[in-house]
């Protein structure tokens, strides 16, 4: 794809083909995403063959997963087998379901696997560089005679001269058959779409074809003012050619500068029950396989330490630089690369289906959606070729007037002048640079953010991000630190159980222990790791266990209920134990059994290191900070006080609904989510970890969550921060101001571009105009400018570290 005309014909066709649905087209990185009915077209290839030919496309299928391989196969009667299909070149592609049967359980020792097919879109932006390098290579090795013969005073016979340069000039002409006039036609018959290939196509063809006429009627005696222009031709094809060659590359170069995809691991130690490693292909794993990483090597894929300790450079996905360390049961991520120590891993997770995978995933999604900034620079595209054509019809008569009445040419004399201009409009004009002006942006800042950390699942939030005017912090596991420890413990004495089940204090916490077990909420997770420090029976008899967001747990033990969880849903805030707990501004945790206290818990926790810096900076900016907390007023408002955060500003004691309606009232919305016309319209981000604030995440302008690599997919976030420093907030609304700074650089150079251009090129500036033959040249000028400003996006990240 060479413009966003490009990706329109393609969306136009695939919308209006049977059995195709939810298409999504992504012009930088060529690439297209939809389902497929094959109930409706059969076969898929059967939908590719029709989309290739009105399209003029060649497509190739892009493999994701790596539990599709292709090999030589010989049984296909296994259990766990979804389908086997025939592909080129002696191969068979083969679907398995991994969770039945594992690769190496399925294909026979000496398999001969195909290579991989991990980013066909790469492999086909490199193989169609490669012969656009080829075709413009020719064509210029070609219009380097014809300029040099037509713009040089040479002993060479005119007509030789001429017989020459029109031979080379038809070789060009043909070059551009396949480049240009294939896909403008395929584009006007079946999407009914006017795009830039179109211009081009006009362009030399008229040009082509007044030389040829010229041509033959300067070899028939007739004597002509404006002799033939087979230079402007060939040098329009050449040009244009060189400029798409020249957009495509950067294009290549940028997306592979930020994929994520290419920190996958092609290869394996897969270690024996013997304790030997024996090198594989990553596609052979298989779940709970055991893998041995060395050191200063790039871990596999997602897995649990089993043997060994290391130190692990985890900044490629978090964008932290300090080595984490990791021992037996610790996690590790796909990508990351490991330091000075050797580890044994036991796979939770298959390449193809790994945190790279999703992550890749996701930000490739978000890329493919159209903001409402593109939407716009999609309309004004689509109106850009007729415009254009407009003018060159109107420079072209208004030039055949001034030659005729003011200069004193003949008919034939003007129409030769006047071509000129016209052309020189249609081929300098280039809607492309506008086309660009989002979507690679886009792409790289998707890209860079994703090594910085920060996945960002909504494209549009970064067009959103600068206007930001408030900032919305859960406190739990966001401001404060995730490890709360219990400090103050206190178990009351009860007569609700009877005898022999809960009546002793290893009993309460037994089944303490057994409630908050699993659960995610950072209360629940201290309180656990609490009792389970010191000597305690399992208690696996409870049923019924629920989770109440913003209040806490309910299960049922026999014929009691338990309940866990905050004071306020409990109804015990006026305890005197839970009221001296409230003045040391702790958080307190409670179990009742019966609707009995049975017991309590003081809970205390840091403020993360750079939570006063990040407020701080804020402010600076301008941003008016929050804190909403389901926590007692004591600690939330200690908290404010402490990151200078105006009490008006705070909000206690509120469950899930109430932070949803907070974030509603700071926009300007009523409970209902209608505008408040009295109120003006702030943009809200709100930041929390997705335990008891996913509403509020989603109502806000912006959600962002703090998250881990494995479960970012399932987050309701539009922006997920994978490290657990704040400072990636702060990162994300620099990287989204510049993102938009260069957006709208683009736009603005693009309209003074195309207005400038086409003003010398139409001669209205009279003594100053562009000549037809270098008005090829517009593709590179135009172009070059966005290209540079999107990557320097990377260059500006690397400088800052």
């Amino acid at each position: 794809m060479t413009c966003t005309g490009c990706s329109k014909k393609f969306m136009n066709v695939l919308s209006r083909t049977p059995g195709v649905s939810s298409p999504q087209v992504t012009f930088v990185s060529g690439s297209a995403e939809f389902d497929v009915d094959t109930s409706v077209v059969g076969e898929v290839d059967a939908a590719l063959s029709r989309i290739e030919k009105e399209t003029g496309f060649r497509c190739s299928r892009i493999v994701k997963e790596y539990h599709e391989l292709a090999k030589c196969l010989e049984n296909s009667n296994i259990a766990g087998l979804v389908s086997v299909t025939k592909g080129k070149d002696q191969t068979y592609r083969i679907t398995f379901n991994p969770r039945i049967i594992g690769a190496r359980s399925l294909l026979p020792p000496d398999v001969r696997l195909a290579s991989p097919e991990k980013n066909a879109v790469s492999t086909d932006e490199r193989r169609r560089l490669t012969r656009a390098t080829l075709n413009t290579a020719l064509a210029a090795s070609l219009t380097i005679p014809v300029v040099v013969l037509e713009w040089s005073n040479n002993p060479i016979p005119h007509t030789t001269r001429s017989i020459v340069t029109l031979v080379l000039a038809t070789l060009v002409q043909a070059i551009a058959v396949p480049g240009f006039y294939i896909g403008a036609m395929k584009s006007l018959v079946y999407s009914r779409v006017v795009e830039m290939d179109m211009l081009v196509v006009i362009s030399i063809t008229a040009a082509y074809v007044y030389s040829v006429v010229a041509f033959g009627l300067t070899e028939a005696g007739v004597e002509l003012e404006q002799k033939s222009i087979f230079e402007t031709s060939t040098l329009l094809i050449t040009l244009v050619l060189l400029g798409r060659l020249m957009a495509a590359w950067a294009r290549m170069r940028a997306i592979s500068a930020v994929s994520l995809r290419s920190l996958q691991a092609e290869t394996a130690l897969l270690l024996s029950p013997t304790g030997e490693t024996a090198k594989v292909d990553a596609r052979l794993l298989e779940f709970e396989d055991c893998i041995s990483i060395p050191p200063h090597s790039r871990i596999v894929t997602d897995g649990k330490v089993v043997s060994g300790s290391s130190a692990v450079d985890e900044s490629m996905l978090t964008g932290e630089s300090i080595l984490v360390a990791k021992e037996v049961g610790s996690e590790i991520i796909a990508g990351t690369m490991n330091g000075d120590g050797t580890l044994q891993v036991r796979i939770t997770r298959l390449p193809g289906g790994n945190s790279i995978t999703e992550i890749a995933t996701l930000v490739e999604k978000a890329v493919a959606a159209k903001p409402h900034v593109q939407e716009l620079a999609d309309k004004v595209a689509s109106w850009f070729i007729a415009v254009v054509v407009g003018i060159a019809v109107v420079v072209f008569c208004i030039w055949i007037a001034v030659a005729i009445t003011l200069r004193k040419r003949n008919g034939g004399g003007a129409v030769g002048v006047a071509i000129t201009y016209a052309i020189a409009v249609l081929a300098i004009s280039c809607p492309c640079a506008l086309g660009l002006a989002v979507p690679m942006v886009l792409v790289i800042a998707g890209g860079i953010a994703a090594r910085a950390g920060l996945v960002i699942k909504a494209a549009d939030a970064i067009e959103r991000a600068p206007k930001v005017t408030d900032v919305v912090f859960d406190k739990t596991g966001t401001l404060t630190e995730s490890d709360l420890r219990v400090v103050h413990e206190v178990i009351l004495p009860t007569d609700t159980l009877q005898e022999g089940d809960t009546s002793r204090e290893t009993d309460i916490l037994s089944l303490c222990k057994a409630i908050v077990d699993g659960n995610e909420h950072p209360l629940s997770a201290a309180v656990c790791s609490h009792i389970a420090s010191r000597p305690t029976p399992a208690n696996n008899n409870l049923q019924n266990v629920t989770s109440i967001p913003g209040a806490g747990i309910t299960a049922q033990y026999n014929s009691s209920t338990i309940k866990a969880g905050n004071p306020y849903w409990l109804n015990f805030i006026a305890h005197s134990e839970i009221v001296s707990l409230f003045h040391l501004a702790m958080t307190v945790f409670c179990v009742t059994v019966d609707d009995k206290l049975v017991l309590i818990y003081g809970l205390k926790s840091n403020l993360r290191p750079n939570a006063a810096a990040l407020v701080t900076e804020l402010h600076h900016r301008g941003v008016t900070c929050h804190i909403v907390s389901g926590d007692n007023a004591a600690v939330v408002q200690d908290v404010a006080r402490t990151l200078d955060i105006s009490n008006t500003c705070v909000l206690a004691q509120s469950s899930p609904a109430e932070k949803q309606q907070y974030v509603q009232r700071i926009q300007g919305l009523d409970t209902n989510g209608r505008a408040n016309i009295k109120k003006t319209k702030r943009r809200v981000l709100f930041l929390g970890d997705g335990t008891n604030d996913a509403i509020a995440i989603a109502q806000a302008d912006i959600g962002m969550q703090m998250g881990s690599a494995s479960d970012v997919t399932g987050a309701v976030a539009d922006v997920v921060l994978l490290s657990r420093d704040l400072k990636g907030l702060l990162d994300f609304l620099d990287l989204s101001h510049a993102a938009v700074t260069r957006i709208r650089f683009n736009f603005i150079w693009s309209g003074i571009y195309n207005l400038f251009a086409i003003l010398l090129a139409s001669g209205a500036f009279v003594k100053v105009r562009i000549p037809a033959a270098y008005a090829g040249l517009g593709e590179i000028v135009s172009v070059g400018p966005v290209v540079l400003a999107a990557m320097s996006l990377m260059w500006a990240r690397k400088r800052a570290g």
